[in-house]
């Protein structure tokens, strides 16, 4: 902690790395917002072909579709939320020290991955909904799932 204080020259170098790093995945992430409004406008924009097609295909594409850009939105609007929460993080945590984190065999702890740590576990405890989307993988699928019933009904719902 006292070279943290006095700072560092190495300390200063892996956070500026570090910055770097959660800056341009701000930025990917806001281009990927970008590419699903133009999905969404694109899908507004074929709406009316799909009433030429059967009842059953319909609501099951409409639904689909539907399902897939609310479930892109929210992960990336949530991801995005990450790394815009961890990248403020990163100007006023301390690094971990090597022996609080598992370190995998073959792998050494560096001092860049011990401060990218310590910002990853200050974001989840800090900031817990921006947290929960660093590993969220298996919850969307479901989430997926359940949106596609759910506008599956509702496209069923309109179109009768």
């Amino acid at each position: 902690m006292v070279d943290f204080l006095y700072g560092s020259k190495d300390s200063d170098s892996d956070r500026a790395v570090l910055i770097e790093y959660y800056s341009s995945q701000c930025m990917a992430h806001g281009v990927y917002l970008v590419a699903i409004a133009i999905g969404l406008l694109s899908f507004i924009g074929v709406l009316p072909y799909f009433w030429s097609i059967a009842f059953f295909s319909r609501v099951v594409l409409l639904g689909f579709v539907s399902s897939i850009l609310l479930m892109s939105t929210i992960h990336v609007l949530g991801r995005a939320l990450f790394w815009s929460c961890i990248a403020s993080a990163v100007m006023r945590v301390a690094p971990k020290k090597e022996s609080e984190i598992k370190i995998e065999e073959g792998t050494a702890a560096t001092s860049l991955w011990l401060l990218h740590q310590a910002c990853t576990e200050y974001v989840r405890k800090k900031h817990k909904i921006a947290g929960a989307f660093y590993t969220a993988q298996i919850w969307e699928i479901e989430l997926w799932f359940i949106f596609f019933i759910g506008f599956s009904l509702g496209w069923l719902v309109l179109s009768l």
